[in-house]
């Protein structure tokens, strides 16, 4: 999932800015919003000092592919540089199952500072979603040769076991179903533009040692990396993870190893 024409390096801090220690870009899950799932933990990250940004993503409950997969991780990046131009020194992309798989593709992306992965979900490159919408990326394959990858068409989709429809671009469903293409968390994880401090937290109810195996040990060694399981499953995760997401955030601040 390269890029070529994207700078990996980290955005640049404005001169201006002062050490202000972590900030976190926290992406909700797939049919999700901001004041969704992922509020609570929103609300415990700000309270705990650090700067939060919660942006409404193109897989949200109103909009689920609006935008190519590629696409989201441009707006991510785009509330990175925010959070760095406010003064935060170092950014932490977080997410919750689709928005997990989002902030890990961020990380094969460009060099990310940190990835926390809640529950993370969607994976085109298992069978079970390779059988479930091959019809559906065949069509999509179909309709960009044809010169019709623009064109909104009804595809199909699952959320927690539960059949959807909607409405996307060829190019921007194909983009998040593609079996070899940029949503393919284990692939991603080994792509890391560096090695990178990575949190996984799996509720109990979830496959955890299948996790591990899938992508997280794929990811390129770092000291700080962790793989953490809490009870509950796949939705409370967000809410069971604040004081391990809490904690190990703390560990990235400036001068944290040294006190």
């Amino acid at each position: 999932m390269e890029n070529p024409t994207h700078d990996p390096s980290p955005a640049p801090l404005e001169a201006a800015c002062s050490d202000v220690g972590v900030g976190v870009v926290l992406l909700h899950g797939k049919a999700g919003t901001p004041t969704g799932r992922v509020a609570d933990l929103a609300a415990a990250l700000q309270r705990d000092g650090f700067r939060v940004a919660v942006p409404t993503m193109p897989w949200a409950e109103d909009r689920i592919y609006s935008a190519s997969y590629e696409d989201a991780l441009r707006q991510i990046d785009g509330e990175v540089r925010a959070l760095r131009r406010e003064g935060a020194s170092l950014v932490a992309v977080a997410g919750h199952s689709l928005g997990a798989n989002a902030a890990i593709g961020y990380g094969a992306w460009t060099r990310a500072d940190a990835i926390v992965a809640l529950a993370p979900a969607h994976y085109p490159d298992q069978a079970r979603m390779r059988e479930r919408f091959a019809a559906d990326v065949r069509r999509a394959r179909e309709l960009i040769a044809a010169g019709r990858g623009g064109e909104k068409q009804a595809f199909s989709d699952l959320n927690q076991d539960t059949p959807l429809q909607v409405t996307a671009t060829a190019e921007a469903y194909l983009s998040w179903f593609d079996p070899e293409g940029p949503a393919v968390m284990p692939r991603n994880a080994a792509a890391f533009k560096a090695p990178t401090p990575l949190l996984v937290v799996i509720g109990a109810g979830e496959r955890t040692a299948r996790w591990r195996h899938y992508f997280f040990d794929k990811a390129p060694p770092h000291p700080k990396s962790a793989f953490t399981v809490v009870s509950g499953e796949h939705v409370e995760v967000p809410d069971r993870a604040i004081a391990q997401v809490q904690e190990w955030l703390r560990r990235l601040e400036p001068g944290a190893g040294e006190r």
